[in-house]
């Protein structure tokens, strides 16, 4: 029997850095439209609809064809045909639901909210409803980004369910890290930020715990190339993205400063590092759990 040769997906299938993006882009998108339903600030309304376009467009630019998606939405909303037994197809539909409801949203917080014809978008952002929508499908596309994954065919590392409960809890803390920059901006009060920052030190601990419980799990019951994937994570060429990136940078270091405000007091200089290493934590986590997804080998 030969040693099996290694492929790593991002050699072939290329899910890498683009869709690392893509998936930290919707995250946020879907989290803060969680996070709306309690803080409702225009600046939360125009990051979801940005974001949400950015991830969009991220998306479009993996495929050789960009134009073909745009052109199957269009003759499947024309022929009223849609393969709902696709993940893919789903998650497009989700996203694009999402799309329209953030467009309202945002256009509700401008000036054209003002005109009679637009008027009820700004009803939209008193209705309990329709943020009870918004939120539930943001809730909704976060958790498909990590089941996405799962359901990927040939990377057994991905086949985890713990994989779409880590991004909830990460996009959650990639929220509230945003929610920090805008007090730090003037655009959200002291009180929301200080209740998102003792949210945020909770976070950290499980993110920690389920990061670790993750790689236990694939190193000592997952198959061949889970095993090997871990190992990459682990101790392989993605261990520094894994320790000093995912776990130094994107939750010790908000951790350990979430405690030392707690007790000492507010902190700018502090807070604005806290969130941009929570943030880039939460992109790291999506990045190494990507490009360390190799193939099932197979020995001859």
């Amino acid at each position: 029997m030969t040693t099996p040769e290694i492929y790593f997906q991002a050699e072939i299938a290329r899910w890498g850095w683009i869709i690392a993006w893509f998936l930290w882009f919707s995250g946020i998108a879907g989290m803060s439209s969680v996070a709306y339903y309690f803080v409702r600030r225009a600046p939360m309304a125009f990051l979801i609809f940005g974001t949400l376009v950015i991830s969009l467009v991220l998306v479009a630019s993996t495929l050789t064809r960009w134009w073909n998606l745009p052109a199957a939405l269009f003759n499947a909303l024309i022929n009223w045909t849609f393969n709902w037994h696709s993940w893919m197809m789903i998650g497009i539909a989700i996203l694009m639901l999402h799309l329209v409801l953030s467009l309202f949203l945002a256009v509700g917080h401008l000036r054209l909210g003002e005109m009679r014809w637009l008027r009820w978008t700004r009803a939209l952002q008193q209705s309990r409803v329709f943020l009870g929508v918004l939120a539930a499908n943001g809730l909704v596309i976060t958790f498909y980004t990590g089941f996405l994954l799962t359901q990927a065919v040939g990377v057994p590392l991905w086949n985890s369910a713990l994989i779409p409960i880590l991004f909830v809890i990460s996009s959650a803390v990639a929220a509230i890290a945003v929610l920090k920059l805008f007090n730090l901006l003037g655009w959200v009060d002291d009180q929301i930020s200080v209740f998102g920052q003792r949210v945020s030190i909770g976070l950290d601990a499980v993110k920690l715990l389920a990061i670790l419980a993750f790689l236990h799990v694939s190193l000592t019951v997952g198959s061949a190339g889970a095993r090997i994937g871990a190992l990459e994570m682990a101790y392989g060429q993605y261990a520094l993205m894994t320790w000093l990136g995912v776990v130094g940078v994107g939750i010790i270091i908000p951790l350990a400063i979430g405690v030392y405000v707690f007790v000492k007091g507010k902190s700018k200089p502090l807070l604005l590092v806290s969130a941009v290493a929570a943030l880039a934590g939460v992109f790291f986590l999506r990045a190494v759990v990507l490009l360390a997804g190799v193939f099932e080998p197979l020995a001859l």
